[in-house]
């Protein structure tokens, strides 16, 4: 059987065109594999195959949808976050002079979720606290992976002092300042419960 398939076109530079096609015993496997995948699909997306576009185009709505209202629902949970670390970083201060330090991870963050709590500590801290001395780790990413580290403080030769110490704890931390806080990413969070100032 002597046969041949054209499978799509390219074009590359100098106004030529690259075709692409099968030939022979590779077309009856291309056509095996485009079997499989379309039952494989038909299966996952409960559909026929003509309809397998439509079904993806609806999911990936469905997914910008809610990934739209976890970004939301994260700029809501940002100063209840912030509220229970200034408690916990004002709380039982017998000497306001001694530096405070605390720690708040969130798997399920992300980098702006960490910024938006690390910037509302910040407000919080300023506008009524007692607290001479303190810094804030807030991480957000699964333990194993490492994610979005923000690190604020009452000034920047705490916040610089913090870093050193995150570094030595958890491994290299990579990023910089901005507004007042620092940024950044860590590779892991599988020490971070050891951090203390």
């Amino acid at each position: 059987l002597q046969q041949i398939k054209l499978a799509g076109t390219d074009r590359i530079r100098g106004g030529n065109t690259r075709v692409f096609f099968y030939v022979g015993q590779r077309i009856c496997q291309y056509a095996e594999q485009s079997l499989q995948r379309d039952r494989k699909l038909s299966e996952l997306l409960s559909c026929p195959p003509e309809m397998h576009c439509q079904a993806v185009e609806r999911t990936k709505r469905q997914v910008k949808g809610a990934l739209k209202s976890l970004a939301s629902l994260r700029r809501q949970l940002a100063p209840l976050a912030a509220q229970d670390l200034h408690r916990q970083l004002t709380s039982d201060v017998a000497d306001s002079t001694k530096p405070r330090s605390v720690v708040y991870h969130c798997e399920d963050g992300d980098g702006p979720y960490a910024n938006a709590v690390g910037n509302e500590l910040g407000k919080l801290m300023r506008s009524g606290s007692n607290v001479a001395s303190w810094v804030a780790v807030i991480a957000s990413g699964p333990k194993t992976e490492g994610g979005a580290v923000v690190i604020a403080g009452s000034g920047e030769g705490e916040i610089h002092y913090a870093l050193d110490l995150l570094s030595v704890t958890i491994g290299a931390c990579k990023g910089g300042f901005a507004r007042g806080i620092w940024q950044g990413k860590a590779s892991s969070f599988g020490k971070l419960a050891k951090f203390s100032l």
